[in-house]
């Protein structure tokens, strides 16, 4: 009897503020399999802080449990905290390019990408300021404490894939993942 090899998944790191943006990356983890794509997404959740604390702790977690193998390697942070990290003097772009790892940004963060998976709300630019309330307009039960079953009890793949006709960085995710 001839025996199988099973190929190894392809593994892909995503280092992450919170436990709402680890809800949206195992999210896109369901998106994978409903795709039939042979991927793990490794999801890393920050202790919150800045965003450069945020990519630190991700080149930590990637050193300390010797993950340099691993070919694609990202960190999602949103853009809203940028320009106050910036005149912090802490660029978060500089950490991750000596950690080799890629920064996708969540425009304005990730409220506001969630707004943009929502039917017809696709192009929408928010104010980081009201992406909270406008959330809410559409999606009234939505809280931070997050979880990636309500993500895909809300949102397909299409929903994901459609808002990122109008997101280059959401765009730029996808492709690495390979959706």
């Amino acid at each position: 009897m001839r025996r199988r090899s099973i190929e190894p998944r392809r593994v892909i790191f995503i280092g992450v503020e919170g436990k709402s943006d680890q809800a949206f990356a195992r999210f896109l983890g369901h998106c994978c399999e409903e795709a039939g794509l042979h991927l793990h997404l490794d999801v890393k959740p920050g202790s919150g802080g800045d965003s450069v604390a945020v990519v630190e702790e991700a080149a930590r977690y990637l050193r300390r449990f010797g993950k340099s193998n691993i070919r694609n390697r990202l960190v999602l942070l949103d853009r809203d905290r940028i320009k106050q990290d910036l005149q912090a003097g802490r660029d978060s772009q500089t950490v991750a390019s000596r950690a080799k790892l890629k920064i996708i940004f969540q425009e304005p963060n990730l409220e506001g990408l969630l707004i943009r998976l929502h039917q017809g709300q696709e192009n929408r630019i928010i104010a980081a300021d009201n992406a909270m309330a406008e959330l809410r307009k559409v999606w009234p039960e939505y809280s931070k404490q997050l979880t990636a079953d309500q993500l895909s009890q809300r949102f397909t793949l299409s929903d994901v894939q459609r808002a990122a006709q109008h997101d280059s960085e959401l765009q730029r995710l996808l492709t690495v993942i390979g959706l």
